[in-house]
């Protein structure tokens, strides 16, 4: 029996990587971005996509970066920890995404970054070399990070293509889906309390096509 297709991979030109933190506390500014990407007809990347222990993190995070043209990176986690020391995983992956641009073969130098940090001009204290750039500040706020992926995709779409629905709309999109989910999830035999990161993607994208049902 012949073997189906395999679904081929999202372009580069629509796959955005999410480079943030995955810890619980986090996770409801990481599900607001996902949604407002896939929402947006974009495709969201990240190293919650796949779990293979014999995978090196960082070759992952590379192979996943490389594939993408548009990179999200939040640092409003980079502080210390309970031991004092401080966290540099995100700066670290926004350093392979700048390096990719600035580097990189022709491909790689046309990729676009979103900078994010939980107030304004608070990164000056621990990564000034990035000071020349624009970084967005949500606050810790899901609904202002909504705005500023809704934002940057609008701004930087193709000529002549039409500019995404406003940051309101998203927004009550969003709340809207989340009222519905538990609902929308029954049927599957999924716990809305208890998704992993596809089992999200998967609902977002089960509530879109919902929505887009005639009757």
């Amino acid at each position: 029996m012949a073997r189906p297709p395999r679904p081929r991979p999202a372009p580069a030109s629509r796959s955005v990587f999410i480079n943030c933190p995955f810890a619980d506390p986090y996770r409801p500014i990481l599900r607001a971005m996902v949604f407002t990407i896939i929402v947006s007809g974009y495709h969201p990347r990240c190293a919650l996509d796949s779990t293979d222990g014999a995978e090196v993190r960082i070759a992952k995070i590379a192979v996943i970066l490389g594939a993408c043209d548009w990179g999200i990176h939040d640092l409003s986690r980079v502080e210390v920890g309970p031991d004092g020391s401080p966290r540099f995983n995100m700066p670290m992956e926004l350093g392979l995404h700048l390096g990719a641009r600035l580097l990189g073969e022709k491909r790689h130098r046309r990729k676009r970054a979103l900078v994010l940090d939980a107030e304004p001009h608070r990164y000056d204290r621990a990564l000034s070399d990035i000071s020349g750039q624009d970084v967005e500040s949500h606050g810790n706020d899901p609904e202002a990070a909504i705005c500023c992926v809704r934002n940057w995709l609008s701004e930087h779409r193709r000529p002549n293509e039409p500019p995404l629905p406003g940051a309101a709309a998203l927004q009550a999109d969003y709340r809207l889906f989340t009222r519905e989910l538990r609902e929308l999830l029954t049927p599957r035999r999924l716990d809305a309390d208890d998704l992993t990161h596809s089992d999200f993607l998967f609902a977002v994208r089960d509530w879109i096509a919902t929505r887009a049902e005639p009757g």
